[in-house]
């Protein structure tokens, strides 16, 4: 009973330490980034499991009868229905912080050319879309 113990106090201490939040990326880094990313694949998750199930002991040629191997049937499934939940499913949340977004604009009245620089003001929502 004492190393179930200490097994799920491990387990809590796990839990508590607290992770770091990721370093941000610059804005013109994501922009370049997210114009060539292909997108989630269940095709390619599946694939890249598969390839590396032998690493771990799990064979994923025929069964030595001959029959199909089911484990891989399985691995596509699985991450079909992964993706498909995530793709139907998810939604994301970003903000825009203020001054971030600029603009400049060129006008004119009576006493000639004007222009206008602003930015906004408040935190602004976005919505988006996983794909």
């Amino acid at each position: 009973m004492a190393c179930f113990t200490e097994l799920i106090n491990s387990i809590k201490a796990a839990f508590k330490i607290a992770r770091p939040p990721a370093q941000s990326v610059p804005p013109p880094l994501i922009l370049a980034e997210a114009n060539i990313r292909p997108g989630i694949s269940a095709m390619s998750m599946a694939s890249a499991i598969i390839a590396r199930m032998p690493e771990i002991g799990i064979p994923t040629g025929v069964n030595p009868d001959g029959s199909e191997n089911i484990n891989n049937k399985f691995i596509k499934v699985l991450c079909e229905e992964i993706v498909k939940e995530i793709k139907d499913n998810s939604l994301v949340d970003c903000s825009i912080a203020p001054g971030s977004i600029m603009a400049t604009g060129t006008g004119g009245n009576a006493g000639g050319p004007v222009t206008v620089e602003s930015f906004n003001t408040n935190v602004t929502s976005v919505k988006g879309i996983l794909r």
